[in-house]
């Protein structure tokens, strides 16, 4: 009788052997796990081209093993903090592979995009910007391990394509007030893409502000602004009090409120005290009801 194979099953079941036998041929993988050796060299082939498993030919036969970060996870709460602990591990040793494997894990094992972003990849941020506020790490360390960090988060979006459309001509534009904010900011961009908005990250504008930067940016978020018809949300991501002042005040001009909705995302101290200063902003600490604000904005 002809047994059907799903590959997710096929997936958990050879990282869960090679975890313990590496390497191994496709001969001893199929039966281990009870299938002919045709029918597992073509899932071996699939899992090969997803770079969940790597292979070494020896002679006339392949070699099967994991490439380093590799796991098996789930989407169960619990295991959120073990991750949280591999990938911040993966970044202080310098394991950069490693770190991006661990997230192409959790991509191969359909967790939630907005999960591993909300319970992972936002609290190992945290983690590294207070290692640096405790002395524990140095400035340049800091860059780097956000800098691989976002490499990583990255890769989310290099894999989860949306064909989502339920947003139709939306727009969300990205800015981040601050180095330490831009991975957030692209955390954010990847979020809004996979759900259909068209999304677009102006980048770090923190060193380019000037008494002549208003101007520039207004400019160009106008020329930006115009490319789309429908509803229009721009976030601006920064625990730098300064840089929040100017780009709010800046944002808020007239012809800008009428097209845009201006959202800000910080530090609850920071948003306590600009609240005083700027009555009616939009002000979040909170990533998810960010996100949930900004579908219901986007929504027809």
């Amino acid at each position: 009788m002809y047994k059907k194979y799903y590959l997710a099953d096929i997936q958990r079941d050879v990282i869960d052997l090679l975890q313990n036998n590496n390497p191994m041929s496709s001969s001893e993988i199929a039966k281990v796990l009870g299938t002919n050796r045709i029918t597992i060299s073509k899932y071996l082939d699939i899992l090969y081209f997803q770079k969940i498993i790597n292979r070494k030919k020896i002679g006339s036969v392949n070699f099967w093993f994991l490439q380093p970060g590799i796991t098996n996870l789930d989407s169960r709460d619990e295991n959120f903090l073990d991750v949280q602990q591999k990938l911040i591990g993966a970044l202080l040793s310098g394991k950069r592979e490693f770190a991006e494997n661990i997230v192409l894990s959790l991509i191969n094992r359909n967790v939630n995009l907005r999960k591993i972003i909300s319970n992972i990849c936002l609290p190992v941020l945290n983690t590294i910007l207070e290692l640096y506020n405790r002395g524990k790490i140095g400035k340049t360390e800091k860059i780097h391990l956000c800098n691989n960090l976002s490499n990583s988060v990255r890769i989310l979006g290099n894999v989860l394509k949306s064909n989502n459309t339920k947003f139709g001509d939306s727009q969300v534009i990205i800015i981040s007030g601050d180095d330490d904010s831009l991975p957030i900011c692209i955390m954010l961009e990847i979020l809004t893409t996979r759900e259909g908005i068209n999304s677009m990250l102006i980048g770090n504008v923190e060193n380019y502000i000037d008494p002549f930067f208003d101007i520039d940016l207004q400019r160009y978020v106008s020329k930006v602004s115009k490319r789309t018809s429908g509803k229009s949300v721009i976030v601006v991501i920064s625990n730098n009090e300064t840089s929040i002042r100017f780009l709010y005040s800046t944002l808020m001009e007239a012809e800008f409120k009428e097209k845009n909705q201006i959202f800000i995302f910080s530090s609850k101290i920071l948003k306590e005290k600009i609240e005083k200063s700027f009555p009616g902003i939009k002000m979040y600490v909170d990533f998810d009801l960010l996100l949930n604000d900004l579908e219901e904005k986007m929504k027809r």
